[in-house]
């Protein structure tokens, strides 16, 4: 029994002494995990986009605020409709209130020479026919229909080119002029329209 005793005390020394020799699996220590920077759920890794490349992002106003609205007419009345027909007749036409316009132009120049005086600048312009413009209008005004265009004339002692507005009604199978004013003087213009009423311009 000593024996025995004695025999597994040798065993155990034996074994503790050999235990510095046995190496592991694989050397070194073993590398721990690392932690999350941050706490919280993991962030999911981005699915492939459908397309490469970065989205573009949608421009942003040049200016800011919302659109300002077009602006109105710049005279006042409804547009007068060019004759479907190859004659008029009796209806009036954007064509005939021309005609109508070029025939006082004419019976009220001397020499083919328009004078007309600037209340502004005191002087007597003397002018020369360019061209009427488009569109022709109409509006109705204290129970009365009138047709407004306006005109280009040339000065004819310069360069300088007058647009005048000219005011007609009706008058038997006619179109009488019932007002002129000089609207622009080299495209600067002296009043607007509110509606069909002028407001000066100051």
């Amino acid at each position: 029994m000593k024996k025995l005793v004695f025999c597994l005390f040798l065993t155990a020394v034996f074994l503790v002494s050999c235990m510095p020799f046995m190496r592991a699996e694989h050397p070194g220590q073993p590398v721990e995990e690392p932690k999350a920077e941050h706490q919280g759920a993991p962030v999911e890794k981005a699915k492939p986009a459908e397309h490469p490349g970065k989205e573009v992002e949608k421009p942003k106003a040049e200016h800011p605020g919302k659109e300002v609205e077009k602006p109105k007419a710049e005279h006042p009345g409804k547009e007068v409709a060019k004759p479907k027909a190859e004659h008029p007749g009796k209806p009036i036409t954007a064509d005939f209130v021309k005609k109508s316009i070029q025939d006082h132009v004419n019976a009220q120049s001397k020499d083919g020479v328009f004078v007309i005086h600037d209340n502004k600048l005191m002087k007597d312009w003397r002018l020369k026919l360019d061209k009427v413009h488009d569109p022709v209008r109409s509006f109705e005004k204290e129970g009365k229909t009138y047709y407004f265009t306006c005109v280009d004339f040339k000065s004819t002692g310069g360069n300088d080119v007058l647009d005048i507005d000219f005011w007609m009604v009706p008058k038997g199978n006619q179109l009488e002029v019932t007002d002129t004013k000089i609207h622009k003087v080299n495209g600067e213009p002296r009043y607007t329209y509110e509606g069909i009423n002028i407001k000066e311009i100051k």
